[in-house]
This record gives C-alpha cells, sequence and structure tokens, in this order.
C-alpha cells in the first residue's frame, strides 16, 4: 500500500475539471492513510520534468490527472519508468484508461491506489521517447500534426475534426517501408501502426489479438491508397471487425524500423519526421489497475 504519493495535473484537462479534481483525489486519499501532493503543470514539458524531479523524492507512485498525453509525458519523465504509475483519466480519447477499465472519479481511483493492485505493461520507445499506447507512421501522424498547427486552447474530440477533413482534402501520400527482427522486409507502405493496445482514440477497434499484456509490439502495415479504402478501413475499426488481409498485414515484434519520409505521432502528440526505429524497453511499467 502507498504511504505517498505525488499528483501531477494538467489543469486544463477535462474542460478545467482537473483544478478542482486533482485535489478532491488528495482528499479522497487521507482516509486510506496517503498523503499526496498536487502539482498543477503550467506549460507542455512542465510534467515530464516535475515527473524527472521525483526521481530522487521518496514517493511510493506518481499519479497523472490528464490526458494520454500527461501520461506520456509523465512516463517519460520518470528516471525510473518501473515505478508505480496512476492515472486519473481526463483527456479527449482517454484509450489508456478505456484498456485498462481505470476508474474516472476521485473516490473510486483513491481505493484503487491504496489497494497497491498494480499491472506490468511493456513500454515501447519510438526514437528517444517512450509509449505505452502508440507510434503511428503516415495518415494518422499527418493528423496530428495538423492538429499540432492549429490548435488553440484546450482540445476536445470536436477539434480533431479540421485536421481530419484537411488531411483527407489534400490526402498525402506516404511509401514507407517496415524492417522487422525476423528479417522480414515490407515496402510501399502508406501508413505503419505500432501499437501496444487495442482501442484507437476510443472510437477505433484494431484487430483481434492486439493485447496490451501481450508485451509485444504489434504492428499494422497499411498498404490502402485511396480515400474511399480508408474509409471503409475506419468503418470497419468502427464496427470492430477490422482485420488481416491482402491491404492490411499485421505482425507482432520486439522492434521496428520504419524508413521513408512521412510524419509520425506518439501516444497523440506530434512526433517528427521519419525514419523512426521503435523498439520495447528492457523495463516494464507498473499502472494501478483493477484486477
Amino acid at each position: 500500500m502507498p504511504r505517498r504519493l505525488l499528483v501531477i495535473a494538467n489543469p486544463t484537462a477535462g474542460g478545467g475539471r482537473a483544478r478542482a479534481l486533482a485535489p478532491a483525489l488528495a482528499a479522497a486519499l487521507q482516509p486510506h492513510g496517503i498523503t499526496a501532493e498536487v502539482h498543477f503543470t503550467i506549460a507542455a514539458g512542465d510534467a515530464l520534468q516535475r515527473a524527472r524531479a521525483a526521481g530522487c523524492e521518496p514517493w511510493d507512485g506518481i499519479v497523472a490527472v490528464g490526458g494520454d498525453g500527461t501520461v506520456n509525458e509523465v512516463l517519460n519523465g520518470m528516471p525510473d519508468p518501473s515505478r508505480r504509475l496512476g492515472v486519473l483519466p481526463l483527456g479527449t480519447a482517454n484509450v489508456l484508461a478505456a484498456e485498462l477499465r481505470l476508474p474516472r472519479t476521485p473516490d473510486r481511483l483513491a481505493a484503487l491506489l491504496a489497494s497497491g493492485h498494480t499491472r506490468s505493461l511493456a513500454i515501447g520507445l519510438a526514437g528517444e521517447r517512450r509509449f505505452l499506447l502508440f507510434c503511428g507512421v503516415g495518415v494518422d501522424g499527418a493528423v496530428v500534426q495538423r492538429l499540432a498547427e492549429v490548435r488553440t486552447g484546450t482540445l476536445g474530440k470536436h477539434k480533431w475534426l479540421v485536421p481530419i477533413l484537411h488531411v483527407v482534402r489534400h490526402w498525402p501520400q506516404f511509401h514507407l517501408r517496415a524492417a522487422f527482427t525476423d528479417g522480414e522486409v515490407l515496402d510501399d507502405l502508406s501508413s505503419v501502426l505500432v501499437t501496444r493496445v487495442r482501442n484507437y482514440g476510443g472510437v477505433l477497434h484494431l484487430p483481434r489479438g492486439i493485447d496490451a499484456g501481450s508485451g509485444l509490439l504489434h504492428v499494422l502495415c497499411f498498404r490502402q491508397r485511396s480515400r474511399a479504402a480508408w474509409l471503409l478501413e475506419g468503418l470497419r475499426g468502427f464496427l470492430h471487425v477490422m482485420r488481416p488481409s491482402r491491404s492490411l498485414v499485421v505482425k507482432t515484434t520486439t522492434a521496428v524500423t520504419i524508413a521513408g519520409d512521412a510524419p509520425y505521432q506518439i501516444d497523440g502528440d506530434r512526433g517528427g519526421a521519419s525514419p523512426i526505429a521503435v523498439r520495447l524497453l528492457d523495463v516494464r511499467a507498473n499502472v494501478f489497475a483493477p484486477m
């Protein structure tokens, strides 16, 4: 059972609700005999810096209050990524919360944190950046890049519509190559998604067999070129019937190198441009989660 927890909160998360919910979580922990300190971030990258500084402080774990981007920042700041990590989901998609069935209220999360129960999750590394969810190169990377260019204020699901329509209208064509540890190479791919979870964006479901507890990277290699083909694949994901095909190759691996020139995203935030090498870390994350 943890005794001291550091709560790192994005005050704009949940439309500003994090300002009230982070202190409410600290108060809910007190009856369980747990002391919590709340740190509100002031800018992008502040969650990373605070988590890094906490490496030499005697916390029994860190709790991120915000969306998947805040969780990613905290994970990347932790000098020891195996340190226990909690999440109060207040973001747009909350993919990790959906995947692990995490509590969404301070009282229920406090009870989970007090139980001390965690799940061990493999950590991906894209370049120098860790991730628990996915690294997408190509079409979804272009959408996230466009969102970063036009984003103002807090983020909600409706704000993804304009970047998506922009990419659909201009429809960039990417030509990627994925090289795997077993020697297989796949050429002329339009997009590559390296994922640890089956839930994508809180809306789409990726092919069956993708499991956060598998300890492997699941790589979806897309060959679709036309808008119509992509819309059809998206419909399959929405209806939970996406599956491997001639235009979608799914592989499991411990490492993959993606070559070609395309934007990429990591856990829903802009990463940069490929080529990019993705692999598993030797250590695993320990996330507070129900049994």
